[in-house]
């Protein structure tokens, strides 16, 4: 399993803002809401969206903190550090007996998204020891 920037608890750390301005402004206020320049490749994305699905993922009451524990599969977990979600985030991967965590120094909740680049290496490396057995 590969996780990145949420924790297992399930609480959205993003604001009551994102709900407000998705309804406003459907997919295309995300991009306004991350505080990032974003390629237009990555804006057309974000239009693609379901609007309907996004806003269910701001739903606060669904988690998987209770099954932390029970996790056997070798799992890769990572998130900015300046995320608001970081310390959820540590909090996961202590909890889970096969958890790798890695931070993003200086990087916020979307970030991780468009720094690619920093985050692939990781990546490969964890599924190169998972496909090796190791």
């Amino acid at each position: 399993m590969i996780l990145g920037g949420s924790g297992a608890d399930g609480r959205s750390r993003i604001g009551s803002g994102s709900r407000k301005a998705l309804k406003a402004g459907g997919a295309a206020a995300i991009a306004g809401l991350w505080g990032v320049a974003i390629s237009e490749s990555i804006r057309a994305r974000l239009l693609a969206n379901d609007v309907i699905a996004l806003d269910a993922c701001l739903v606060d009451e669904m988690g998987f903190a209770a099954v932390l524990p029970t996790m056997k599969m070798p799992c890769l977990l990572y998130v900015g550090s300046a995320d608001p979600n970081f310390p959820a985030m540590q909090e996961t991967a202590a909890e889970i007996p096969s958890a790798t965590l890695f931070t993003l120094p200086g990087l916020g909740h979307t970030e991780p998204l468009l720094r690619i680049e920093l985050v692939l290496p990781h990546v490969i490396e964890f599924l190169d020891k998972v496909a090796k057995g190791s």
